[in-house]
């Protein structure tokens, strides 16, 4: 594994307004990310543990609640299909992946909920597009908490967010935790 981070940030959504059953549609996401690869590395069964926690933490000045993990990065998308992760910081040299999904699988039934009680959005297997540098070939969203929407548009505005948090493994190459994910 190349990095693994926390990602703590919030799912965006869109609603139709004008019709209360409509099913709200996924807008992307936009995550602070925090260096987690020496816990992953020591305390595997801690990092676990975090997004669970971290869903219920307001991010500011770049710090996740009382956490000291060193910010890492920022996760959003380019375009509707791109979810773009820069891993460039003032103090670490990662690197950049432009990514698409590659699959998917629902989070675990014992899986966090968020702020408000909703589900984890599912994990996920992303592999980079032309652009990504540093060798980072796929990304896991793993260990989600939080960030499902709710199942209709009725009384929901035409943009939302839902918080959520997660972990991300960045693998230079096909990683055998594929196998075991999806």
């Amino acid at each position: 594994m190349r990095h693994v981070a926390v990602g703590r940030g919030t799912q965006n959504y869109t609603c139709d307004t004008g019709n209360a059953t409509a099913v709200p549609k996924a807008a992307g996401a936009v995550a602070t990310l925090f260096n987690a690869s020496c816990v992953a590395a020591l305390y595997p069964d801690v990092l676990d543990k975090i997004p669970s926690m971290a869903v219920h933490f307001n991010l500011t000045d770049d710090r996740l609640g009382p956490s000291v993990l060193q910010k890492s990065g920022v996760h959003y998308f380019t375009d509707a299909t791109t979810a773009f992760f820069d891993l460039d910081t003032p103090t670490l040299d990662i690197g950049k992946a432009p990514c698409e999904k590659n699959s998917s699988g629902a989070a675990p039934s014992t899986a966090s909920v968020g702020q408000i009680g909703e589900k984890a959005v599912p994990w996920l297997r992303l592999k980079t597009k032309e652009g990504a540098t540093d060798d980072i070939k796929e990304v896991f969203r793993v260990t989600t908490a939080g960030g499902s929407a709710p199942a209709t548009c009725k009384g929901m505005p035409a943009t939302f967010e839902v918080q959520y948090a997660s972990v991300l493994v960045f693998s230079p190459q096909f990683c055998l935790l594929s196998i075991h994910l999806f």
